[in-house]
């Protein structure tokens, strides 16, 4: 894991950001067992109240725009509160690399690998992840995020293809027909879940450089895209499904096995299968970099090396401890993370954002770099002013701001002016241009003084 000297480009941030959320799409079963053939319409109610999530995320960013997550709140909440939430987030962090890593493993198990033990698997991507933290960085992670977002779109659509001859389009009516109740639980599961949880993002903003666009578009770019492509994935599942959708814990995968171009080119779930577990394994490795780079920062640790291993130890032992079969973990992801997700993913960056605009954090940031745009340009075009403002007090020593007892030269040259103009007027009109040239420099504090000396 390298340190950044370099930074990631906004539209390399924002295919990563889209490429974690397409990751989800096996994730699908939480909500679409809840509201079957109106599931899709959730995911569009869930990705309009994501919006506003989204901008208190850019907002934030943009205030403190040197700072990570854990900056902001070490430095709005001070050092002892801001720790403990930073504790909150690591442990956040952690559990869901730890679910993740479970997902993955029970996924390649369940479909290309069923005899080998889910131990094996779960260390084997373990240590393929903790080599791609400890060699790569935030660089070469982001810079895969392009190519694997158009694959995956590009999956999704030939699967909607090669499946129209299955698709049943009566299988979305009736159309909100349920309760109310369930449209908000799902809505929120969707949320929490695929959506909010670029809230891991916050981590490594401090080291992304968006210019002029901000960071608003960048992350509402990449949930915009991971959106429509899990918007797709379960409309297609419905519309080849029907109701039975809710029957199966990875409905996008009994899709996929119904694919059939011939008779010769059937099962065909296999190959899909190798991108879906491509994106899980991004998905994996990016909250797996997370969640070192947030422990090192908390833990004030030095070198890295050790705790690589450390946290992906106890990943895989959690693995296991929370959630000991898929039964578990469906249940769990209807009912308890949808409750506590949100303290960290919507509560507390909204309840951050708010404390810093009442304390004028925010507006001292703002305008403290307008001051010091402000002040370059003033000290841009005073310079030749103090250059000339030199000259002149090379020559007259009433530049120093004292006021000594003898004349100033400008008073000298003041009395010689009206003097002059009773002798001769050429040499009176020479010292009077001298005059209205020395005077048409800076105004000093010598003007100022000359002026209260003559009144």
């Amino acid at each position: 894991m390298k340190a950044e000297s370099k930074k990631v480009h906004g539209l390399d941030f924002m295919f990563a950001v889209a490429c974690y959320i397409q990751s989800s799409s096996l994730l699908s079963s939480f909500f679409v067992s809840i509201t079957r053939q109106d599931s899709w319409i959730v995911v569009l109610f869930a990705l309009i109240i994501c919006c506003p999530v989204v901008w208190v995320y850019a907002r934030l960013i943009e205030s403190f725009p040197s700072k990570n997550l854990f900056g902001i709140l070490q430095t709005i909440y001070g050092k002892y509160l801001g720790n403990f939430f930073c504790g909150l987030y690591v442990l956040f962090f952690f559990i869901l690399t730890s679910l993740n890593l479970s997902d993955l493993s029970e996924f390649v198990k369940a479909t290309i690998m069923p005899q080998t033990p889910l131990v094996v698997l779960s260390f084997t991507f373990l240590l393929t992840s903790a080599w791609a933290v400890y060699v790569g960085g935030l660089r070469q992670m982001v810079k895969y995020g392009f190519f694997m977002t158009m694959i995956c779109l590009l999956i999704v659509i030939s699967t909607i293809i090669l499946t129209l001859n299955l698709m049943d389009f009566e299988n979305f009516l009736p159309m909100m027909d349920l309760k109310p109740k369930k449209y908000v639980q799902a809505t929120n599961i969707v949320i929490t879940i695929p959506f909010a949880e670029v809230v891991i993002f916050l981590m490594t903003t401090n080291h992304v450089q968006t210019g002029k666009r901000g960071f608003f578009p960048v992350f509402f770019g990449g949930v915009v895209i991971g959106c429509i492509t899990i918007l797709l994935v379960v409309m297609r599942d419905i519309a080849v499904l029907g109701n039975t959708i809710s029957l199966f814990s990875m409905p996008s995968f009994e899709t996929l096995r119904m694919v059939s171009v011939t008779q010769t080119l059937s099962r065909m779930e296999i190959v899909f299968a190798f991108i879906l577990i491509a994106l899980l394994f991004f998905k994996v490795t990016w909250l797996y970099y997370v969640t070192v780079i947030s422990a090192k920062q908390v833990l004030r640790f030095q070198d890295h090396r050790r705790l690589i291993l450390l946290i992906g130890a106890l990943a895989v032992t959690s693995g296991f401890i929370l959630y000991p079969n898929s039964l578990v973990h469906n249940e769990s992801g209807q009912k308890i993370v949808p409750l506590v997700w949100p303290i960290f993913e919507i509560i507390l960056p909204l309840v951050t954002l708010i404390i810093a605009k009442f304390r004028g954090m925010t507006r001292k940031r703002q305008t403290g770099s307008e001051n010091q745009s402000g002040s370059s340009e003033s000290k841009s075009t005073a310079a030749p002013q103090s250059g000339s403002g030199s000259q002149s007090g090379s020559k007259s020593p009433s530049g120093t701001g004292k006021q000594p007892d003898s004349k100033s030269p400008s008073d000298s040259k003041e009395q010689g002016d009206s003097k002059s103009q009773s002798k001769s007027g050429s040499s009176s009109g020479a010292k009077q241009g001298r005059d209205s040239q020395s005077q048409s420099r800076p105004k000093s504090s010598g003007s100022g003084s000359y002026r209260s000396q003559s009144v």
